[in-house]
């Protein structure tokens, strides 16, 4: 008979990733591993294979648990217009900014910054959460027009806009600058989504 887990998976799942997100991959030695994950070395190789698959782990834990339920906001009707799940989500970044600094930032943000971030497995992982959070953004913008309008939008080139404000705003939180930039960050958000709006998503015809 299998012997049980000496420990609990996702409780040490979330304390990696608090580790990573608050150092980064590179000074996120095993031995801070093994004492933030509380687990001693010979559990940690029976449950993983190496340092890299626990920070795999840890990315994809994020990704169920953030990513997806702001991909999950952004596409859902029944939070207002496309325009207003955007703006909702951007304005609440800018209210946590505000209320504290948001100095821990965007775990996706800070290991897109991170060396760990060249190539592999990483990369494909993080390139994947961005393009779903950019495809959530188009899909909100798109379910503001007409299916007439839909035909040579940029929806595409506006979500990769909003994509950028709202790395921005968290990379701002990180240096400590969200909480004077943030609203900023809201009103360019706003101007983009009504020049969209204005266009009725079409791009400009070349003279």
């Amino acid at each position: 008979m299998a012997r049980p887990r000496e420990f609990e998976t996702d409780a040490a799942l979330d304390s990696a990733m608090s580790l990573f997100w608050d150092l980064g991959y590179e000074e996120a030695s095993l031995a801070r591993l093994l004492k933030t994950m509380k687990i001693t070395r010979g559990s940690f190789y029976k449950a993983f294979k190496d340092k890299n698959a626990v920070y795999l782990a840890t990315l994809d834990r994020y990704d169920r648990q953030v990513v997806s339920s702001t991909v999950a906001f952004l596409g859902n009707p029944a939070n207002g217009s496309g325009r207003d799940r955007i703006l909702s989500l951007l304005t609440k970044i800018a209210d946590m900014a505000e209320k504290d600094g948001d100095r821990l930032g965007c775990f996706l943000c800070n290991a897109m910054a991170d060396k760990a971030a060249q190539g592999g497995e990483i990369e494909q992982r993080l390139q994947a959460m961005a393009l779903r959070l950019e495809a959530a953004f188009q899909k909100a913008l798109e379910d503001d027009l007409t299916r007439s309008d839909c035909e040579g939008h940029r929806a595409g080139e506006t979500a990769r806009g909003l994509l950028a404000l709202y790395f921005g705003m968290r990379v701002l939180g990180r240096a400590g600058l969200a909480g004077r930039m943030a609203r900023d960050c809201v009103t360019q958000a706003e101007n983009l989504i009504a020049g969209f709006t204005a266009s009725g998503g079409r791009v400009p015809a070349a003279d």
